[in-house]
């Protein structure tokens, strides 16, 4: 049988009230020590809760502080009051250590700047993924439709369920799609190409341009973002002059054309968050009889994506639904 300290060891503070309640209770209906024999705890611990009880009424019930009556070496009120500001000036981003470090705070140690910060309720709330993202789109909102568009090639042949089918059909089935994801609408459009090269990608951006232009958009406002691989910036290695990918987008189109740092692929998160639900949704799951039967398909596919597929971190809303609030007339 567990003994009283050990039930006491196991409660929150709400279960070690109402079981000292119940104790209190028991001593005057049973009395003194049967009430300590039913709650496994001596005639002294019976005696403390219920002269509690008697002079305090319920609320000597609760558990008390064990926090010391005196604490010389408490760092004092104006250091509080220092930390407080250094730690407000900097948007509570800056911690303990970080604090001692850039302001040379020699006082007293990080412990005590932790207590400092944790009493005030200035401790950072951690963020989930759930919160970043809701964080994220609340500043994707304040784009306009289409005026940033990351552009990025996924290779298909690494697909378990879609090598088989290329090996079949060499010839004529793609090896790589080249996809261009809307920042704002989460809106895709995609293309299949055999050979991952400047000419490829530069034709689907001149087909790009066409539909854009078609539908009313002024493509002077809008940007493409795309990493630096040999398709659109020759790797980085280019010295002089425009690859024909960014001739393709810039003079000839006029629109902006932004390269991500080298290895930093989250910086075009969106459109690598679509390359993972194509592949998880759809080439991962679809068997083709042909390359024209594969066209079909994907047609159908993105025609879910973009019109039906709601987005729970854009509002649950779906890529038409939010184009059609952006711009009515689209």
């Amino acid at each position: 049988m567990q003994k009283y300290n050990n039930i006491m060891g196991l409660m929150s503070g709400t279960g070690k009230y109402t079981y000292r309640l119940g104790l209190a209770h028991s001593s005057y209906k049973l009395g003194i020590k049967p009430a300590a024999r039913l709650f496994k705890c001596t005639v002294k611990t019976v005696r403390k809760w219920r002269r509690r009880y008697e002079q305090q009424g319920a609320s000597g019930l609760q558990e008390l502080s064990r926090r010391p009556h005196k604490m010389p070496n408490r760092c004092p009120a104006d250091f509080e009051e220092k930390v407080l500001a250094l730690r407000r000036t900097t948007r509570n981003r800056y911690g303990a250590e970080k604090l001692i470090e850039r302001f040379a705070i020699k006082e007293y140690g990080k412990s005590c700047l932790k207590r400092i910060i944790r009493e005030h309720g200035l401790k950072r709330e951690r963020k989930t993924r759930v919160k970043k993202r809701k964080h994220l789109w609340s500043v994707k909102r304040l784009y306009k439709a289409f005026e940033k568009i990351q552009v990025d090639v996924k290779v298909l042949t690494d697909i378990g369920n879609y090598w088989p089918q290329y090996l079949r059909h060499r010839e004529s089935y793609p090896r790589y799609e080249v996809t261009a994801r809307d920042v704002k609408t989460g809106a895709a459009f995609v293309g299949l190409m055999k050979r991952n090269n400047q000419t490829n990608t530069a034709t689907f951006i001149y087909l790009l341009g066409e539909h854009l232009k078609a539908q009313g958009f002024e493509l002077s406002k809008i940007t493409i973002q795309t990493d630096n691989g040999m398709e659109f910036n020759a790797g980085g290695q280019r010295h002089s002059g425009k690859t024909g990918f960014a001739r393709m987008v810039t003079d000839h189109w006029g629109m902006q054309l932004k390269h991500i740092p080298p290895a930093a692929p989250t910086f075009n998160s969106d459109v690598e968050t679509f390359h993972r639900l194509v592949e998880d949704e759809f080439y991962s799951i679809e068997q083709h009889e042909d390359l024209e039967d594969m066209r079909r398909k994907e047609y159908t596919y993105m025609l879910d994506f973009n019109y039906l597929r709601k987005n729970r971190n854009k509002d649950n809303q779906t890529p038409w639904e939010i184009l059609r609030q952006d711009c009515p007339g689209a």
